[in-house]
């Protein structure tokens, strides 16, 4: 097949010379191009060089080819090698050089450029080094070992992979199994089929029954460290083996497996009643290892020359530091290379020939133990304090939540990685993987939520993003004449409307003008009603009612939590303009209302407020504050119907959500040099306005924050329940959104993701912001309005958390997480029974009681109670839908794929009897995390 694929490049390269230019050959001439002439991408077995090479064309500006240009080839990532990194193009124009990849599979990238020619862009070129499907097997050491039965041999079974070439094969699974010696050994076969269940790696039921792998000395055929090795770069791959207890011969068949072909290999061993020699060795220290410290070992037989001792530890050789006749002081070998959970390791002294007796002691490792009381919690941080973390063998039950995260802060960088746990009955770890995928939302809910919401779908952050690139200025009024005159009841305002069915504000849209009527004019509030509004609209008192609430709690809590409009019409209100054009922009998700940040834009028609230097106008601006609503549709003449009392009931909730993006974006926009370019991200000015939806309910419930409450206290009469409903549950429905989806939802994308991402972002946000309001304590308005603002330098987004906070990002989503990981914990886990209260666990178990929770939510409470309420389907409920993925105290593979600054949950429960276990973190591909990548893990123990 190479040499078809050679003979046909050939050819092109003829039709490709006659084709280019005219076909002339220039020397001395600049190039100005490098065109590729092989393919972009080419798939090669390890060790394997590409063939044809990596040939690419020299031109000019007409196309002609360049002779003697020096062209480099260099190789930017990944593995292998060049045979030339420098070539000179002949009189053909032509470059080539050849790369043979290395032994492990993987990706290499090769950048082509001129350096002498900066100007023509260079040419990248992928080849993917994949594992050899047939590769030889050979035994390296560990043949033909003796020692007593029950112990751990000293030398590791090690066996080399190569190519039918004689290359060093890397990454090839080879599967180790104990074998009796009157057994064949196992015919080299594909992976039979199996269920999915059982891993494809190894047969369901090998010959000679299943692999004992890890375990103890009881085990009448041995036990392996491990069933499956993956071979490194030289080719290498080891198992250790302990014997079993029966004295006697011993096999173990080495293959290989995961698709790939080989001849079977076998190790043999034999097991003796006892040693008996010149070396003995009664004890090590304290009777344990610390993996990579110094040891003692105590004995008698040894030399004095320490060279002449060698120690093996689990196969692994222990350098001798010093030694005499009756002592040893070693190095504990580290075992860098695997995360390997604490376990019992065999230990063994080889003087000469002669070699001393086994014992068998615990080693403990070097990275970091979990060692948490109920209710502590450990964060781990960065590439290196995630690659290994382990939990001791259990002296009594325990349960832990781990919340395996990634703190990017740049949305779009998803970090997929690979969590292995390990105990010491199998330390492989190279099985299948298991990808944990987020919970389906399911077409029905996810439906049922975007009707119920009616978000403003992305007009106003789309709207200010176009305001932003086409560099509009905002509106800057110089001092207000005094006596401005309010318009009264009956009055009629025109108003330009330059949304279209894009869904976006044109600043050069003139075409839709409205002209509405003031139905109320409140303290701080102007109703406007379209004169083309469907009939059956509120009457007189219902408008004047609506004015009156508004008034007396909306306008005035919003105001002092999120600060004063900046009134830029100076009429001392904010409008709310009801209009058929917002019934008309409904679609599937349902537009409830919005507000244009371009209102909020210099017009240019009264020659005044553009600063300067002077930016662009925007001439659709009403140079007002305005919150555009639909309109009462009740036989849906305009769109959806949209009843009366609906209306009423949802134009509050709709005035509090509004009205902070137009405080927030006024305070900044106005006072910046930046202008629009100063608003806060959207993710975090959705979540404040949805912490304004909450704070406007809780005072219209006269309930205050940081009381833990209840869904009963919201809900104890029909009317509270209706205020609940209309205020409060889309925040909780938002954030069991998010909690169905954690690890995929969007936390904080750069434009509103729309759909269900848009409710899960808001969800998220308004949790963090309660959370961070209820942790800081005192009054949170002051904490909010500088969220609002930004500071003297307004600052957006994470920064603008960190600036009020004081703490880290990634120690502000550790917390977040935490908590919510801890309301998880009492919630009933599928299929299971709720767990207790971690609190009273505490308390419990230190005898002292725990401080007050200063939560303003009883969570569990809340979406206990929703998930029964099946009277009120205003909204659907998704109960508290955080469900943590089970681990197992068992060796397992996981694959896990987290967004920017989001994490995925599990929860790990043990008995008193449970082993140690080992948790690693690894990127998708199995290598550890580069420096760039912010994993992070947290560890809190509930029980």
């Amino acid at each position: 097949m190479r040499a078809a694929r050679r003979i046909g490049l050939l050819t092109a390269l003829a039709v490709f010379a006659a084709a280019c230019g005219d076909g002339s050959t220039e020397v001395g001439s600049p190039p100005t191009a490098l065109v590729s002439v092989s393919m972009p991408v080419d798939t090669i077995a390890t060790g394997e060089s590409i063939d044809p090479p990596i040939t690419v064309r020299v031109e000019d500006a007409l196309g002609n080819a360049v002779e003697g240009a020096p062209v480099r080839f260099i190789i930017v990532r990944g593995d292998g090698e060049l045979s030339t990194s420098v070539a000179v193009a002949d009189v053909d124009g032509l470059a080539e050089s050849v790369y043979s990849a290395g032994p492990t599979p993987g990706e290499a990238e090769i950048r082509v450029d001129i350096p002498s020619a900066a100007n023509v862009a260079p040419l990248h070129f992928l080849v993917l080094a994949v594992t050899a499907d047939t590769v030889r097997l050979s035994l390296v050491e560990g043949d033909g070992q003796r020692a007593e039965a029950g112990s751990q041999l000293p030398l590791a079974f090690s066996i080399r992979a190569e190519t039918t070439n004689g290359v060093a094969a890397g990454g090839v699974k080879v599967a180790f199994r104990t074998a009796s010696l009157n057994e064949d050994p196992v015919e080299p076969r594909e992976p039979p089929e199996v269920p999915p269940e059982v891993p494809p790696e190894v047969p369901a039921e090998p010959p000679g029954g299943p692999a004992e792998v890890g375990g103890s000395p009881e085990d009448a055929s041995g036990a392996l460290t491990h069933d499956i090795v993956v071979t490194d770069a030289d080719g290498l791959g080891q198992a250790v083996f302990t014997l079993g207890l029966e004295p006697g011969e011993y096999r173990v068949d080495v293959f290989a497996t995961g698709g790939v072909y080989s001849d079977t290999v076998s190790f043999t061993a034999t097991a003796l009643e006892a040693i008996d020699g010149l070396v003995q060795l009664d004890s090590v220290g304290n009777g344990r290892l610390a993996a990579g410290a110094r040891a003692v070992l105590f004995g008698r037989g040894f030399s004095a020359v320490a060279d002449d001792n060698q120690v093996r530890i689990e196969g692994e050789r222990a350098p001798v530091v010093s030694s005499t006749g009756t002592e040893l002081t070693i190095e504990v070998p580290a075992f860098p290379e695997t995360c390997l959970p604490q376990r019992e390791v065999g230990v063994r002294v080889l003087v000469g020939p002669e070699y001393s007796n086994g014992l068998r002691l615990p080693i403990d490792p070097a990275e970091r133990l979990v060692d948490l009381e109920v209710g502590e919690a450990l964060t781990l941080r960065g590439p290196v304090e995630v690659e290994c973390v382990h939990f001791p063998p259990g002296e009594m039950g325990r349960e832990f939540r781990l919340i395996i995260g990634n703190t990017g802060r740049v949305a779009a960088r998803r970090l997929p990685m690979r969590v292995t746990t390990r105990t010491p009955a199998n330390m492989s770890g190279e099985g299948p993987a298991t990808e944990i995928a987020p919970a389906p939302i399911g077409a029905d809910l996810e439906r049922a939520a975007l009707e119920a919401l009616g978000v403003d779908a992305g007009i106003r952050s789309r709207t200010l993003g176009r305001l932003v690139e086409a560099g509009i200025a905002p509106f800057r009024p110089t001092d207000p004449p005094p006596g401005i005159a309010v318009p009264g009841v009956g009055d009629t305002l025109d108003y330009f409307f330059p949304v279209g069915p894009e869904r976006v504000a044109d600043c050069a849209d003139l075409t839709r003008p409205l002209r509405g009527a003031v139905r109320a004019v409140g303290e701080r509030v102007l109703l406007v009603e379209d004169l083309s509004a469907p009939p059956g609209g509120p009457g007189t008192e219902e408008w004047l009612a609506l004015a009156a609430e508004l008034d007396r709690t909306v306008l005035p809590v919003t105001t002092s939590y999120f600060g004063p409009l900046e009134d830029i019409d100076r009429n001392g209100r904010v409008v709310v303009l009801f209009t058929p054009a917002v019934n008309g922009l409904d679609g599937e998700t349902g537009v409830g209302g919005f507000t244009l940040p371009a209102d909020l834009a210099a017009s240019g028609r009264a020659g005044e407020g553009t600063p300067e230097p002077a930016g662009e106008i925007c001439p659709a601006s009403n140079e007002a504050e305005i919150i555009y609503s639909v309109s009462a549709d009740p036989d849906g003449s305009a769109g959806r119907a949209i009843p009366t009392e609906s209306l009423l009931r949802n134009a509050p909730v709709l005035v509090a959500h509004e009205l902070q993006h137009l405080i927030s974006v006024g305070r900044r926009a106005l006072h910046s040099s930046m202008g629009f370019a100063a608003a806060e991200e959207v993710w975090l000015d959705e979540a404040l306005s949805g912490l304004a939806e909450e704070v406007a309910g809780l005072a219209a419930l006269e309930l205050a924050v940081g009381d833990g409450l209840t869904f009963d206290q919201v809900s104890d009469t029909p009317e509270r329940l209706e205020i609940f409903d209309a205020y409060l549950r889309r925040n909780f429905l938002n954030l069991g959104l998010y909690m169905l989806g954690t690890a995929g939802a969007p936390t904080i994308p750069e434009a509103d993701p729309e759909g269900v991402g848009s409710l899960q972002m808001r969800g998220f946000g308004w949790f963090l912001l309660r959370w961070l309001a209820d942790r800081a304590g005192g009054d949170e308005r002051a904490f909010f309005r500088s969220v609002a603002s930004g500071g003297q330098n307004h600052a957006r987004g994470i920064a603008n958390l960190e600036r009020v906070t004081g703490s880290e990002w990634a120690d502000i989503l550790a917390g977040v997480s935490v908590a919510l990981a801890l309301d998880a914990a009492g919630d009933a886990e599928a299929g299971g029974e709720a767990d207790p209260d971690p609190a009273a666990e505490v308390a419990e178990e230190t005898g002292v009681a725990p401080p007050p929770d200063p939560a303003t939510w009883n969570l569990r409470d809340v979406f206990a109670s929703l998930d029964r309420d099946v009277d009120a389907p205003v909204f659907p409920s998704t109960g508290f839908s955080l469900r943590a993925e089970r681990l197992e105290f068992e060796t397992r593979v996981m694959e896990i794929d987290v967004g920017a600054s989001n994490v995925q949950y599990f929860s790990l429960a043990s008995e008193a009897d449970a082993p140690a276990l080992s948790i690693s973190i690894r990127t998708g591909s199995g290598a550890a995390p580069g420096e760039t990548a912010e994993p992070q893990i947290t560890i809190v123990r509930t029980r």
